[in-house]
């Protein structure tokens, strides 16, 4: 998963799935809700909606890196709307205990809206197969019984919300977002460096939470700009402001992994943020243990990254088999180090 959501985190700014030839688009009355499982939540019936309501049906897995990384957002839109009665529903066709072993790992607190089990794949039939969508994430507004809007939930989803729910402030805020996410695509395009700095600058301001932005401007400044001292700066001040584990252990992996910073790799930066990425999840995660572990790694402190490889298995457990053979390859490669210092 780590690996799926690094490259949601560098991949261009904006999501947009492209959908097929549709038989249900905006304007359609919405289909109801088949759910064989509430995982979190109350059950909720769209035909039952409070007129003028909105709710938003959202398709996720836990393997999803994308989807992962929008569940902060996600939470965020719903701790802003809740008050304005606006109703989150994440569907997954995954099995109930799949799901919650992924709530039990940490994001029960990070996903506070609704999460269900969808029955025998009939939600995603009538919403995502009906409308032609062939990926995840994937978001439709549902007001009035009918549906408002369908897209990626990182391209414009909250800014809709705002508009429905007549919260023009926020609406303002996420159109000038959206705004300067195309001047960020529009000058990488043409390579005018300065122009995307000036407007991730402008991003950050509005929103200094987005991990993406925030290793896009890294990014931007060490690789594309040649401008070591300013990305270590930057790069300084965010482990130093970051309270989020998922943003500090990403920061530390994509130094340590992603390919365009071979040659120019702040392993100084990334033990810093791996290091904080421990004490913020109270060495209780098995990412964050699995990213210092190659930290440790790159460092050359073979004997403390073999030892911590070995916690990050015996923090898998039985149940992540997939996760587990990951984290085994690893301490693997490890050990050959080990032997070889």
């Amino acid at each position: 998963m780590k690996r799926l959501i690094i490259t949601a985190a560098l991949a261009a700014l904006v999501f947009p799935i492209q959908a097929a030839q549709a038989g249900l688009k905006v304007g359609d009355v919405a289909p109801q809700l088949a759910i064989k499982h509430w995982v979190k939540g109350e059950a909720f019936d769209l035909a039952k909606a409070k007129p003028g309501s909105v709710t938003v049906v959202e398709f996720w897995a836990t393997w999803c890196g994308p989807c992962v990384m929008s569940i902060p957002h996600m939470s965020e839109m719903y701790d802003h709307f809740k008050s304005k009665g606006v109703n989150i529903i994440g569907v997954s066709d995954e099995k109930k205990e799949t799901v919650e072993k992924f709530l039990a790992k940490g994001y029960d607190a990070k996903m506070r809206y609704t999460v269900a089990i969808d029955d025998a794949g009939k939600t995603n039939a009538a919403f995502m197969k009906a409308a032609g969508q062939g990926g995840i994430p994937c978001a439709f507004i549902v007001k009035d019984g009918k549906i408002a809007w369908i897209g990626h939930p990182m391209n414009g989803l909250d800014a809709e919300v705002a508009k429905l729910c007549g919260d023009t402030q926020y609406a303002e805020r996420q159109e000038k977002l959206k705004s300067l996410t195309e001047d960020i695509q529009k000058n990488a395009e043409a390579e005018k460096w300065e122009g995307v700095q000036t407007a991730l600058t402008e991003y950050l301001k509005l929103d200094p939470k987005s991990i993406q932005h925030q290793l896009a401007m890294y990014h931007l400044l060490l690789v594309k700009m040649k401008k070591p001292d300013d990305a270590a700066k930057h790069g300084r001040a965010f482990v130093e402001s970051a309270t989020e584990v998922d943003g500090l252990n990403t920061m530390a992996w994509v130094i340590v992994k992603h390919q365009d910073f071979e040659g120019v790799r702040d392993l100084k930066l990334a033990t810093d943020a791996a290091k904080k990425a421990m004490e913020v999840s109270k060495e209780d995660s098995v990412e964050v243990l699995d990213t210092y572990a190659l930290v440790l790694s790159e460092t050359g402190k073979m004997d403390d990254a073999v030892k911590m490889q070995e916690r990050a298995i015996a923090k898998c457990g039985e149940d992540d088999p997939r996760t587990k053979r990951e984290l085994t390859t690893r301490l693997e490669e490890y050990k050959k180090k080990q032997k070889g210092a």
